[in-house]
């Protein structure tokens, strides 16, 4: 059974889709402010309804991602953090906070938050901690592990970051390998990544070909070993670094536990490997009878990988919704079962035929947070992440 809830005080909304499984409910809660207003007071209200929400359906949050300016963060992380103790909330959950511009007016764009509700009420999900990468979340479920990685940066032994970009990724990864095995995981049970960089465009092949190094000595994307996880590489930053990283891994007892499984290709797209990037096009993760569909980060590229309707916001926002439903439906599912999404558009203009364009078909309003971004190529405009339970 799947519900969809809508609520929205003064210039914030707040979507919230719940599916129901034999041992828990799975949330996805996508908070958005829509219109001018002041940070703190944004902040004010779009925490005090997500809060609410929180209590009211007992949810234990696994994932916690804030999108806005950097100057806007460590206000609206200290109002965050002041509601969510006046609510009895576990305020030891991490958060990635992720600069995207934001589009109407706020420093504060919006946050999402994935978690779950055990039937029986008791305790799943903990912050966990370890020394390379800081703290995670560990949900712990009927025969299987999730852990969230959020925010892993490049950093040194001494905690300062090392000294330029490709320096920095290779920490990265590698901070990423040592905090999956403190937590008894490895690189071979990671299933989706988000990759930010402050400087996508200028580096991104080097950021590539770090990636694949590692992973191929990880035994990923080799000849008898399991393929690339699901993936975003977008342009983003939480502080000063070059990069940064959200992973999340899974380690089931058996498949009948928990199972996930890469979309290498779609109907629409072809290995993005083909043209030297390192991840599938999704991953479908199967747990009690459901399925939840990671969908990479996905643009306007056809089969041979190449960038399609060159300065044409619009047919790119086309092309890329059809991409992100052919993969939904080859899954059993369509648009309607996405339940959390992020829309990262190049510049207003491309956000505003993104939006003339769902309009004229019809196309009902996602549950997503729209931040202005570079796309991993100059001569993309869109570029959308979704995940869809089915």
């Amino acid at each position: 059974m799947k519900t969809n809830i809508v609520e929205t005080t003064g210039s914030c909304r707040l979507d919230v889709r719940a599916t129901e499984r034999r041992t828990f409910t799975d949330y996805h809660i996508t908070a958005t402010v829509e219109g001018a207003m002041p940070a703190g007071a944004a902040a004010d209200e779009l925490f005090a309804l997500v809060a609410s929400t929180l209590v009211a359906k007992k949810i234990q949050p696994v994932q916690e991602k804030i999108y806005g300016y950097s100057r806007a963060r460590a206000n609206v992380l200290s109002r965050r953090d002041t509601i969510y103790r006046l609510r009895g909330l576990d305020r030891t959950m991490p958060v990635t906070w992720i600069q995207g511009t934001p589009l109407q007016g706020c420093d504060f764009a919006g946050l999402q938050i994935w978690g779950v509700a055990p039937n029986d009420e008791e305790p799943c999900v903990k912050t966990v901690e370890n020394p390379v990468t800081g703290r995670g979340r560990l949900w712990t479920g009927d025969g299987y592990r999730m852990l969230h990685l959020p925010g892993v940066r490049g950093t040194m032994g001494s905690g300062e970051l090392a000294e330029g970009a490709e320096a920095q990724a290779a920490r990265m990864f590698g901070n990423v390998e040592q905090g999956l095995l403190s937590h008894g995981m490895r690189y071979t049970d990671v299933v989706r990544t988000w990759i930010y960089s402050a400087r996508l465009l200028d580096w991104y092949p080097d950021l590539n070909r770090i990636r694949t190094a590692l992973y191929r000595k990880a035994g990923i994307g080799v000849e008898g070993g399991p393929e690339f996880p699901a993936s975003t590489g977008i342009m983003g930053r939480s502080e000063d670094e070059e990069c940064l990283m959200d992973v999340l891994a899974l380690r089931s007892d058996s498949p009948g536990h928990a199972n996930a499984s890469p979309i290498r290709r779609s109907p629409r797209q072809d290995s993005s490997f083909n043209y030297g990037s390192s991840f599938s096009r999704g991953m479908a993760i199967e747990i009690e009878g459901r399925r939840t569909v990671h969908v990479s980060g996905t643009a306007s590229i056809n089969t041979a990988g190449e960038s399609t309707h060159l300065g044409d916001a619009e047919h790119q926002s086309l092309d890329t919704l059809l991409s992100i439903a052919a993969i939904l439906r080859e899954q059993g599912g369509g648009l309607e079962n996405i339940s959390s999404a992020t829309l990262f558009c190049k510049n207003r203009e491309a956000w505003d035929a993104w939006e003339r364009a769902t309009h004229l078909l019809g196309i009902p309003a996602l549950p997503k947070v729209c931040v202005l971004a570079d796309v991993c190529r100059d001569n993309l405009l869109v570029e959308m992440e979704a995940v869809a339970v089915i």
